[in-house]
């Protein structure tokens, strides 16, 4: 396999009855460039990462300045899209095969990020950010409640929640489990687990009882085919949505 190649020899694994953490500790162990490669695996999410960050940055009114947390970050590609704004990052991911492919690459380009090992219901973080992100995690995390917990008691009063994730619906799993893992096969089997995916209103329910509030809800549409699909942030939430919540400037 080639060490800077995104994708896999073939069809893409069958990750099912991996836990979440290893199925992108596989990932970023078999393939070194995978996070990075933008017609790779997950290319896609580059693409998305277009979206999110302006719709972030619209919300906040930009990132200069601002610490942030960018929690199940990945290879970085949230993380550096926010350092290069000027945010001071913090970004943390279970998988330390990420993490060491997500630092190489911030120094490639001259971003300091300090990037760590670990899983976002552990976190112990008090009252330290501006901002924290959960983008492309929370359907992958072992207890919902516990990482939104987590992420809430990181930011400090008045701090800004940013949140991506998949919704609860036939439209989703058709998507992003049938056609991307089982028709298309662009994505390895049981890299999603539908039994995760949070409806609007369950998602809303744990900010609430993690404090936060003064939630939005927006969804996100693809437009195109082939490489030259973009996609847009709009009011169907059938299958992917983004949001934020806040925190309460006096807290609890």
């Amino acid at each position: 396999m080639s060490e800077d190649s995104g994708h896999w020899p073939g069809k893409a694994p069958d990750w099912r009855g991996l836990a979440d953490h290893e199925k992108y500790e596989r990932f970023a162990s078999e393939t070194p460039g995978g996070w990075w490669d933008l017609h790779g695996t997950v290319g896609g999410l580059h693409v998305l990462n277009r979206a999110r960050v302006a719709y972030f940055k619209d919300r906040m009114g930009g990132f200069a300045g601002k610490k942030v947390l960018d929690v199940g970050c990945g290879g970085g590609i949230l993380s550096e899209s926010l350092a290069g704004e000027g945010a001071l990052v913090v970004a943390v991911d279970p998988s330390p095969a990420s993490i060491k492919v997500a630092r190489e690459h911030a120094v490639s380009r001259g971003l300091q990020i300090d990037y760590r090992v670990g899983f976002a219901e552990a976190m112990d973080f008090r009252d330290e950010f501006d901002a924290v992100f959960a983008v492309d995690v929370l359907e992958h995390v072992e207890d919902l409640a516990g990482s939104i917990f987590a992420c809430a008691r990181a930011l400090k009063p008045g701090g800004f929640f940013g949140f991506l994730t998949h919704n609860q619906t036939l439209e989703a799993f058709t998507f992003m489990i049938w056609e991307q893992e089982y028709r298309l096969r662009v994505m390895p089997k049981g890299a999603h687990d539908f039994h995760k995916f949070i409806t609007p209103e369950a998602m809303r329910a744990a900010l609430e009882r993690a404090g936060l509030g003064g939630v939005e809800f927006r969804g996100l549409s693809r437009s195109g085919s082939g490489e030259s699909y973009s996609i847009q942030v709009s009011d169907d939430v059938s299958i992917s949505y983004l949001g934020y919540a806040l925190k309460p400037r006096e807290a609890a």
